[in-house]
């Protein structure tokens, strides 16, 4: 029976190194690279319900209206581009490359048809914001009750 020597040091270097693996997956990856396929990256979105309409807002740092796609069928709406690497930079003068670039499509299923001849799109400092409006056919009408 072999006796095991209990060392604090081993524990508080674990530790360490778990809370690094943390911070790199909370705050360098917010969203994680985990299940994406390979060359795509993540984009966030904030998408939210107004009587009328919904609306979306994506980061997308660094691109232009033009590397932008945007798709809306019926109740779905598909965002998509690419975000170009640096090429100004020689592969081996690179000490940290965190900047992410690659392809991304995101689609969003919403609750009910979207009117896709009134959506509006805006771009400005890196930031999409999309405005979705209901379809009519789809609105809650209010129906007035005749008296006899």
């Amino acid at each position: 029976m072999a006796i095991a020597r209990y060392s604090p040091l081993s524990d508080l270097v674990s530790l360490r190194d778990a809370m690094d693996q943390l911070f790199q997956e909370s705050f360098i990856r917010p969203n994680g690279w985990s299940g994406l396929p390979a060359g795509q990256i993540s984009t966030p979105v904030d998408l939210w319900e107004t009587k009328d309409a919904y609306h979306l807002r994506a980061d997308l740092p660094g691109m232009t209206p033009e590397d932008i796609a945007i798709n809306v069928t019926g109740d779905t709406v598909t965002l998509s581009g690419e975000t170009k690497a640096m090429t100004d930079v020689a592969n081996e003068g690179w000490l940290r490359q965190e900047r992410r670039a690659g392809k991304f499509q995101r689609s969003f299923t919403l609750p009910v048809q979207i009117d896709a001849n009134a959506v509006t799109a805006t771009f400005s400092n890196g930031i999409l914001d999309l405005t979705l409006p209901k379809s009519e056919a789809v609105k809650p009408k209010t129906v007035k009750i005749q008296a006899k």
